[in-house]
């Protein structure tokens, strides 16, 4: 027996139209969030369809109501804080970008000068030291030695007129600088030194710290900088 099989015409524009249209699946998707609307909705469903003789205790729904609007408010102040953060970041990049070019003060030894311009420097001590020299040197060797005296506990402030032992000015570059001093007991104790340098670079780390490239190559982190000048 012939089984019937219905007549499809393929020449329908509406059969064409339809195979071609496309078809958004996100769009149809059943959303995954339920917002503080639909647990209301959802809330009010069930009371008005709760069996009379068995009343439902709505606590626990006002309960997750409660808690729900709670996490919303604190996602809210999550991406307020965020966005707080990320304009504190961005004030710290203009604000490091503008000491590109200007002199720092460092701890270290290293520290550049200019010629024709005196290059200052602190000493810093916890004991009161006698005899104290400090000896500036470049790549060639000792450039001048600068005799101190006596030094007292703290700090003391010492600058190089940039002549050398001999009275010839120095020109720019990197020079080294060490400083000693004897103790009350007659040793030989070395002095910390705090030295300036021009910035090059400016780095803003994953962190959103900010990072300092010296003319001396060294790399120092923001707040280890003493003292900022033109």
């Amino acid at each position: 027996m012939a089984s019937y099989i219905p007549e499809v015409s393929t020449n329908s524009s509406d059969y064409v139209a339809a195979l071609q249209q496309k078809t958004d699946s996100s769009s149809s998707a059943p959303s995954n969030q339920l917002g503080q609307a639909d647990f209301l909705m959802l809330l009010t469903t069930q009371m008005q369809n709760q069996d009379p003789s068995k009343p439902m205790d709505p606590t626990s729904f006002v309960t997750d109501l409660t808690q729900m609007s709670q996490l919303e408010s604190t996602n809210k102040m999550t991406e307020s804080i965020m966005a707080l953060t990320t304009g504190f970041q961005n004030m710290q990049t203009l604000q490091g970008a503008s000491l590109i070019g200007k002199s720092v003060q460092v701890n270290g030894e290293d520290f550049s000068h200019s010629q024709g311009q005196e290059s200052q420097f602190s000493l810093s001590t916890d004991e009161p030291l006698t005899d104290v020299k400090v000896v500036i040197s470049d790549e060639d060797g000792v450039v001048k030695e600068l005799y101190v005296g006596t030094l007292q506990e703290g700090e003391d402030i010492v600058g190089w007129d940039g002549l050398d032992n001999v009275g010839v000015e120095r020109g720019d570059g990197i020079y080294s600088l060490t400083a000693y001093g004897t103790d009350e007991n007659g040793d030989i104790k070395s002095v910390d030194t705090v030295v300036p340098s021009k910035v090059n670079s400016v780095g803003i780390n994953t962190d959103g710290s900010i990072t300092l490239t010296l003319a001396t190559g060294e790399r120092v982190a923001m707040d280890a900088v003493r003292e900022i000048s033109g």
